[in-house]
C-alpha cells in the first residue's frame, strides 16, 4: 500500500462521512417541521448542499486534492509496511477512532445544555420572555442525557481499547475453532 493509496481512502471516507452527517441532521428537522417552516428549511437545504458538494469533491476528487495540498511529499518511502499489521492492531485503531469521534461529536452539545440548564438554575428573576423561548428550544433533556451518555461511552472505549480488542479478537479466533 503507498502513501497516496491511504490518503485516497482516508479523504474518500471523510467525505462519505460528512455527507452521511449532514443527512442525518437535515432528516430530523425535516421529519420534526414537515418541511414546512420554510426559514428553517432553507438554510438546512443550504447546508445539505454544501455538505454534499464537499462529499462530492472528497469522492470524486481525491487525486486532485492529494495533489493540491502535496500530501503525499515529505515521507521516506512510498509505501506503507503493512506486514506487522494485523487484526488485534486494526482493531484497537478503529476503537480509538470510534471513541474519539463519539466524545468530540457530543461534547459541544454536552456543554451547550449545561450552560442552558445553570442558565436557566442560577438566573435571579426568572427567565425573560425571550430568553425562555430560547431556552426552551435548546434543553431537551433526552439529548442532553444522550450526548452525555455518548461522551462517557467514548472515554470508556478510549480508555479501555486494549481490553475491548481482546474480547473481539479471542471471540473471533473461538467462532474459528469451531468450525
Amino acid at each position: 500500500m503507498t502513501k497516496t493509496d491511504l490518503f485516497r481512502v482516508v479523504i474518500k471516507i471523510f467525505g462519505l462521512y460528512c455527507f452521511i452527517n449532514a443527512l442525518f441532521q437535515l432528516l430530523p428537522s425535516v421529519s420534526v417541521t414537515w418541511g414546512f417552516d420554510s426559514f428553517n428549511f432553507v438554510f438546512n437545504l443550504i447546508y445539505l448542499l454544501v455538505m454534499g458538494l464537499i462529499a462530492a469533491l472528497f469522492l470524486s476528487q481525491t487525486d486532485r486534492l492529494i495533489k493540491l495540498f502535496k500530501l503525499e511529499k515529505g515521507f521516506d518511502s512510498t509505501t506503507i509496511d503493512v506486514r506487522n499489521l494485523n487484526a488485534h492492531g486494526l482493531i484497537k485503531f478503529g476503537l480509538v477512532i470510534i471513541g474519539l469521534f463519539m466524545i468530540v461529536e457530543n461534547l459541544a452539545p454536552f456543554i451547550n445544555f449545561c450552560y442552558w440548564a445553570f442558565k436557566k438554575q442560577v438566573s435571579a428573576n426568572g427567565l425573560d420572555e425571550i430568553g425562555g423561548s430560547i431556552l426552551d428550544q435548546y434543553i431537551d433533556y433526552n439529548w442532553w442525557i444522550t450526548s452525555g451518555l455518548n461522551i462517557l461511552i467514548g472515554i470508556v472505549v478510549t480508555t479501555n481499547y486494549k481490553r475491548i480488542s481482546k474480547l473481539f479478537v479471542e471471540k473471533e479466533k473461538n467462532i474459528g475453532d469451531t468450525n
